[in-house]
């Protein structure tokens, strides 16, 4: 399970820094060629969304002996609340590229692009928290 669980973690923070580098990239673009290709890059949040559901199955699994002594840590308590974050600032983005791909595809990945940004910070501070937790 701990390896499914650093598995989910590549490729979810993975999928984040991806995104990063690619908006670098689109930043040479003209306008409409950013934004079909910003669209075209959104099929990477598969990857990332495939993280997050290994991290959450096998967190589940893997917190099983803290949950008694949950109470007394509250390192631990403040990273499954950074997950909860997290899984929302996931929704919404999924929601902005459904949108995206409906119309007005500029404006949708705009409005989605700073969530992208706060869910890597997130992601590296849940691991950062997770290090000092489980070290």
């Amino acid at each position: 399970m701990l390896i499914a669980h650093f598995l989910g973690l590549v490729m979810g923070l993975g999928t984040s820094f991806a995104h990063a580098f690619l908006g670098q990239a689109t930043a040479k673009m003209n306008e409409e060629e950013a934004s079909k290709f910003r669209l075209n890059a959104m099929v990477l949040s598969k990857m990332g969304h495939i993280g997050i559901l290994l991290l959450v199955v096998s967190g589940i699994y893997l917190i099983i002996p803290y949950w008694p002594s949950i109470k007394e840590n509250p390192l631990l308590i403040l990273k499954l609340a950074l997950v909860a974050v997290l899984i929302v600032l996931i929704a919404l983005i999924s929601r902005g590229t459904q949108k995206a791909y409906q119309g007005n595809a500029d404006k949708q990945l705009k409005k989605i692009e700073p969530l992208g940004k706060l869910t890597l910070i997130i992601g590296l501070m849940i691991l950062i928290i997770a290090v000092n937790v489980f070290h």
